[in-house]
């Protein structure tokens, strides 16, 4: 896929720098299941090209109709797109181009228009085949499972928690029959239960991610952040020890390292029941995912960039004419109390080109744009119109209200002392014409030529005025 960046925004550049470069699946799809964006990354690990896959249904690209297991997985790319809240988080089988089978963890948010409705949704995904192997092992056999607790490269932590089952089955047989209630009202027990539960084994990805050798310190819990939500989970781990049937918990977290660094994990804690010949055991899977949430911190910026940009000024962060003819329109269509409108201009400002360059003009344009945003409340509203030319839109300002507003910032331009951070002192003054609907126009278009005219003649009278439209005008 070319990477042409020619003409782009070098934040933007280093944004899409960053979602190719992270090691996770980045994937944009419609509403309609379609695929609109696959990072290369994600290319790579399905085995498609982008013109193979841009445009696609997941159903059947590199997610199969029915997972091996038997379960339907169309009808959950269907529950998900109907109701995305309730798959922020998921696991399931994908598939590659060449048919081999994969598990993939994904986290989904919604993304968003300008009108705030559901556009797309962003997809982000870590392989976890590898993990759901080691499950799977782990049921079959207590051999198998050690070998591959040692050789997996997720980090894994196994606890021994016989001592706390025994306490849980005699607070059972004493009446307790709902655990997890019974923590809620007992929250101090807590520290007594974790205080059962000792570390038996850790694999090296796990002193690799807490950066120690020293596993028992990890008895302490040391490395959580979270205190609030580690105790709400640990409730509901309890709870299910509490059964004696395998379960998991997944989260996300984030954990603090024995060195004080600060990561981003995807936490699977299964409890697995005790048999005649092996202890109860939690293990808890933690896969590093911080690679991913700076990935996805980066595109949430990006769409709020996107957003921001497709309605204002980049110069001045006054809004931009797209938003001018559409908010405008919506105002004078509402009908009602009268809008007004003030076209401004700056008096002789060629010659602060001229005489100092056009990147200063740039910078008094940008001094600019705080004195008017200063002068107006919303609903008010700026735009940067063209060059140094702005508008000022006032809904339900009579013109008598709107002259007012244009006199203060006439002479707010004049006590300013422009580019006065670069070592120069500049002095302005600036021209304005009034129109106001619907006493001088019927509809925006006329409405706005009609305050243009009124600024010609400011202009026309001297500058450094203020002159209003004249009825019909």
């Amino acid at each position: 896929m070319a990477d042409d960046t020619r003409g782009q925004d070098p934040d933007e550049i280093s944004y899409r720098e960053l979602v190719q470069s992270a090691n996770t699946i980045v994937l944009r799809w419609d509403l309609q299941g379609r695929v609109t964006f696959l990072n290369d990354f994600g290319l790579e690990f399905f085995g498609f090209r982008h013109d193979e896959l841009v445009g696609r249904s997941v159903v059947g690209t590199i997610v199969p109709e029915t997972e091996t297991s038997g379960r339907d997985l169309a009808q959950m790319i269907a529950e998900l797109l109907q109701h995305p809240d309730r798959y922020v988080n998921n696991e399931n089988e994908n598939m590659r181009r060449d048919g081999e089978r994969v598990w993939v963890t994904w986290r989904n948010r919604t993304l968003h228009d300008a009108t705030g409705r559901v556009r797309e949704l962003l997809s982000i995904g870590i392989d976890t085949s590898e993990r759901k192997r080691a499950e799977e092992a782990l049921r079959a056999s207590e051999q198998r499972y050690r070998i591959l607790f040692q050789s997996t490269p997720i980090a894994l932590v196994e606890r021994d928690v016989s001592v706390l089952k025994a306490h849980l089955d005699a607070l059972q047989a004493g009446g307790v029959t709902d655990i997890e209630a019974h923590l809620e009202a007992h929250p101090d027990d807590i520290a007594t239960y974790l205080a059962m539960v000792k570390v038996t084994d850790v694999n090296a990805a796990a002193r690799a991610l807490f950066e120690t050798d020293d596993t028992a310190i990890l008895n302490a819990f040391p490395y959580i952040a979270d205190r609030t939500h580690f105790t709400s989970l640990v409730r509901r781990i309890v709870a299910d020890l509490a059964t004696g049937q395998m379960a998991s918990q997944q989260r996300e977290a984030t954990i603090r390292t024995l060195r004080g660094n600060q990561r981003n994990v995807l936490a699977q804690t299964t409890v697995v029941p005790g048999f005649e010949t092996t202890l109860a055991r939690v293990v808890t899977a933690l896969i590093d995912i911080t690679a991913r949430k700076q990935a996805e911190e980066a595109l949430r910026a990006s769409e709020e960039r996107f957003r921001f940009l497709s309605e204002h000024d980049n110069l001045t962060g006054l809004f931009n004419t797209r938003y001018l003819y559409e908010r405008l329109g919506t105002l004078l269509d509402a009908g009602g109390a009268p809008c007004s409108v003030i076209f401004m201009d700056l008096d002789r400002f060629k010659q602060v080109v001229d005489t100092y360059g056009h990147l200063n003009g740039s910078r008094t344009i940008q001094e600019v744009a705080p004195l008017i945003q200063a002068s107006i409340r919303e609903p008010e509203f700026a735009v940067a119109y063209a060059g140094d030319e702005f508008v000022i839109v006032l809904p339900g300002a009579s013109k008598t209200q709107a002259m007012a507003v244009s006199d203060r910032l006439r002479a707010q331009m004049r006590a300013k002392v422009f580019l006065a951070e670069v070592g120069l002192a500049v002095r302005l003054s600036a021209s304005f014409g009034v129109a106001t609907h619907p006493d001088d126009a019927a509809n925006m278009q006329a409405l706005l030529a009609v305050a243009d005219q009124a600024l010609f003649s400011a202009k026309s009278r001297g500058r450094d005025t203020v002159t209003a439209a004249r009825r019909g005008g």
